[in-house]
């Protein structure tokens, strides 16, 4: 059964008692969670893969219904929204010869409130040449539906939606950014010789960071 895939073990699952059992077996959904995810973008990230975690009492199956409905969400939220990197470019952009664009790598850092926690507002963190632009994120009326938007500037509005891989996708009519984590924007540090985009967006994540680090042990004090 561990090479049959989730839709399959739901059919098989309702042959009888015995096979239901079988079929919910910690084990095959662990391999089922494992293969589907590898060929997706991980929302919750690599080094602390807690959906992966051997310490996450939910089991295997429980793990892949929690990713898979997470998966058609389509609404970032504003501690998600900054806790990622974000690959930005103009969509205007003409793409260099090998077809790939020039990309930055920005974040968007909130402000927090006075319990410490993130506010819906704050700053894109461009690189260096650019100032922070002041971002809020928001519910506008769309086609009689409130759906969230973030408003950067006097610029118009962003809306956010999910990719097939997974990744979370932020545009409007001029830009497109895309979501990835700490771990990828380092791993190409590692692995190039970078151009300047990728070794000014590893500076900014290390400074803000630092940053961050700062704000807590000021407001834990």
């Amino acid at each position: 059964m561990r090479f049959l895939t989730a839709n399959e073990l739901a059919t098989v699952s309702s042959v009888s008692k015995l096979w239901n059992e079988t079929s919910s077996s910690d084990t095959i959904w662990r391999g089922i969670c494992l293969r589907r995810w590898s060929s997706v973008w991980r929302p919750w990230g690599y080094s602390n893969a807690t959906m992966e975690a051997k310490d996450n009492p939910a089991p295997w199956k429980r793990r892949y219904v929690i990713a898979e409905k997470d998966a058609t969400r389509h609404s970032l939220t504003k501690d998600e929204l900054v806790c990622y990197v974000w690959r930005f470019h103009f969509t205007a952009q003409v793409p260099d010869d090998d077809g790939t664009f020039n990309y930055q790598y920005v974040r968007f850092v909130a402000t927090r409130d006075r319990k410490g926690r993130n506010d819906s507002k704050g700053f894109l963190h461009m690189e260096q040449g650019y100032p922070p632009l002041r971002y809020c994120l928001e519910e506008r009326k769309l086609h009689g539906k409130s759906i969230k938007v973030i408003i950067v500037e006097h610029f118009p509005a962003h809306t956010m939606t999910r990719r097939p891989d997974w990744r979370w996708e932020i545009n409007n009519m001029h830009v497109q950014l895309v979501s990835m984590h700490e771990d990828e924007v380092r791993s190409l540090h590692t692995r190039h010789s970078l151009n300047g985009s990728l070794c000014m967006a590893f500076a900014l994540i290390q400074t803000i960071g630092s940053k961050e680090q700062r704000s807590k042990e000021t407001s834990s004090c």
